[in-house]
């Protein structure tokens, strides 16, 4: 780590009720706000065959009104204070968070905790979010150029796991959704015992647990087992590709190999080679094929960190004239390059560099603290990542990087969507 720059310990207090629910908690007395995120362990992952899209619709249902309040009342409640709440869904989870005045932390704590058991899911309010969501898949997805090519890349890549479907679900599944199906889902996942509460922000710790306690103790925990073991992917064995003719302009390809899941120990590399790849425009691929080769009008490459294992890909768009068996030929001689481990020291360090600036940046606001340290206790399992992981990242070595870029960044591993405009006639 660079000698001038030091990354503050976090202080993290926390409790586990006895229903099951953890809190966490982290002070922060630099401005006269507090973060709340209530993170429920429950993502598109979870969701079983013919019920895609259910966690994503809790994102919209949970504001919907519960046996205390009223449809919108809860961001009334909110706003009206001057504060923001709002809400993500991931493939393992959904996340819902406010930041206010802290002030009002005791007002927050007891919203979240009457919605987590008291939602009240009307015909009216079901039917009229399920249209929400479908429109809102429409102009993420379906009515952008290539807005479908990711999601099929996942359904080749994946044939068992349920990574296979993106959390913003299919059309079929949400049209066929009863609302029998989705009380049962919520009475299943929303549960004290299945949420975590992150605070973070001018407060005192122990009012922050005894709020904590005197909302949430009393919920009763879920009563099923919820069910966390899912079926591994087999491994790939052979390089699929898939070719899809579309009403676009210009040509494009995805790439997806398989890499292993967030916090383990191949993960730091990857994220370094990703970084090194295709983090700015002076990057490896961003720089060969937009600047240099002008084959591409746009280049990235990222991995998709979680749970459980899942893919890092490179993504393309090719310039006029262009086709995607160019652009592939050039990652691949950038992905040879980084498996022989020469990597200019100066390059390593700017990499590292970016790592350090992220991991900063997510120390400058509540809430990014807050979703810093959900993520580490509920995903990662171990909240003190926060304080431990940057250490790491710093120590990875350019014979790291080569290793899993050897291990992963190989043709068997990897499955190709291929994008051609439709040809006129």
């Amino acid at each position: 780590m660079p000698a001038a720059v030091k990354v503050p310990r976090v202080t993290i207090h926390s409790v586990t009720l006895a229903n099951g629910l953890q809190a966490l908690m982290v002070e922060d007395h630099q401005a006269p706000v507090a973060n709340v995120q209530v993170w429920y362990h429950v993502g598109s992952k979870n969701e079983a065959p013919g019920k895609t899209g259910f966690a994503h619709l809790f994102e919209h249902l949970m504001f919907e009104g519960t046996k205390n309040l009223g449809p919108e009342e809860f961001s009334d409640s909110i706003v009206r204070s001057g504060g923001l709440d709002n809400a993500f869904t991931t493939e393992d989870a959904t996340v819902f968070w406010e930041t206010i005045p802290s002030s009002l932390l005791s007002v927050v704590l007891w919203l979240e905790a009457d919605r987590m058991r008291n939602l009240v899911i009307t015909p009216e309010v079901f039917s009229t979010e399920k249209e929400v969501v479908k429109e809102e898949r429409r102009q993420r997805f379906d009515n952008q150029p290539y807005g479908n090519v990711v999601e099929t890349l996942y359904e080749h890549a994946y044939t068992v796991h349920p990574y296979r479907h993106m959390p913003i679900g299919s059309m079929d599944d949400l049209d066929r959704a009863t609302l029998e199906s989705i009380r049962d889902f919520y009475d299943l996942y929303y549960v004290p015992n299945n949420a975590a509460v992150v605070i973070v922000g001018d407060f005192d710790w122990r009012e922050g647990e005894r709020l904590v306690r005197k909302y949430f103790a009393p919920l009763e925990p879920g009563n099923r087992p919820i069910e966390r073991r899912f079926q591994p992917e087999p491994p790939q064995t052979a390089k699929r590709v898939v070719q899809l003719n579309k009403n676009l302009a210009l040509p494009a390809f995805v790439e997806g190999y398989h890499m292993p899941a967030d916090g383990t120990p191949d993960a730091y590399p990857l994220r370094l080679a990703a970084a090194l790849l295709s983090d700015g425009e002076s990057s490896r691929i961003y720089r060969r094929l937009v600047y240099e080769k002008q084959i591409a009008l746009q280049a990235q490459c990222t991995g998709n960190f979680t749970e459980e294992s899942n893919l890092f890909f490179v993504l393309a768009i090719m310039n006029p004239g262009h086709m995607p068996a160019e652009g592939e030929a050039e990652v691949e001689s950038e992905l040879d390059r980084l498996k022989t481990g020469q990597i200019p020291s100066e390059e390593l360090s700017k990499a590292k560099n970016q790592i350090l600036r992220d991991f900063i940046l997510s120390r400058q606001t509540s809430q990014s603290r807050a979703e810093e340290l959900g993520y580490a206790a509920v995903i990662l399992k171990n909240p003190e990542l926060v304080n431990t992981e940057l250490a790491r990242f710093l120590g990875i070595t350019p014979e790291d990087i080569a290793r899993v870029v050897k291990k992963y960044f190989v043709p068997e591993n990897m499955t190709l969507v291929e994008v051609f405009p439709h040809q006129k006639t």
